[in-house]
């Protein structure tokens, strides 16, 4: 989950509905972990918004804030073509905004940014337990200590909340990330007139029904055309 991306969403996880609006980029398709290609969509710049479109304003001091100056909850995030999506009048294109109701959905993911900072989280924390030794045992040597026993539980205790500590840093960095499930309720807020030359097609429920990754390959096709 980069900076700029996704961040806020984790503050809805569990929380039920909202509104979101967004800018359609694309639709493609994404390997699962069965090795099936599922049709998905690329949105942009998703703030939220009430069941009339309405901004509803964040004020964050981490808020990111795109171009036109909205406090946006996720800069891009990829969701899934189901059934509502072919609701729609007619094909979306690059640059179209949508608003629609939808929940969070959390999934687990290998992010190497994220495992390099809870590795250096811990790797400081150990070098620190070691200077916390290397003194203790300097002083010890030095000053021939007589409770001996007692000194070195306390260094001990010293090392342990440290490494907890460190336990709990590395747990806020969790390897999880966010995206939009549940879909519902789509909208159009603004159609971008098409280059000259493409044409928009219809969406057909009952075609992706009967040929699956045949439809939503030519779907994708289509939908790739426009933004070369």
């Amino acid at each position: 989950m980069g900076d700029k991306q996704r961040f806020r969403l984790g503050d809805y996880y569990h929380k039920g509905a909202n509104y979101y609006h967004a800018t359609f980029d694309h639709l493609t398709h994404k390997v699962n972990a069965q090795g099936k290609k599922i049709p998905t969509i690329l949105l942009t710049d998703v703030y939220l918004v009430d069941k009339d479109d309405k901004k509803i304003a964040l004020r964050k001091s981490n808020d990111f804030i795109d171009k036109k100056g909205r406090h946006i909850v996720a800069d891009h995030l990829w969701v899934k073509l189901t059934k509502p999506w072919f609701e729609l009048p007619q094909e979306l294109i690059k640059g179209d905004e949508i608003y629609f109701s939808a929940e969070i959905e959390q999934y687990r993911i290998t992010r190497l940014d994220v495992i390099k900072k809870r590795d250096k989280i811990w790797n400081d924390a150990q070098n620190k337990s070691d200077q916390i030794y290397k003194r203790w045992s300097k002083y010890t040597d030095t000053h021939k200590r007589k409770n001996f026993q007692l000194s070195l539980e306390k260094m001990k205790q010293k090392q342990r909340k440290l490494l907890e500590q460190a336990k709990k840093d590395q747990e806020k960095l969790e390897l999880v990330d966010y995206t939009l499930n549940r879909i519902k309720n789509i909208k159009v807020a603004r159609w971008v007139k098409p280059k000259r030359g493409f044409k928009r097609e219809r969406y057909d429920y009952d075609q992706y029904k009967r040929q699956g990754y045949k439809y939503s390959a030519w779907l994708a096709y289509h939908s790739m055309s426009y933004t070369e």
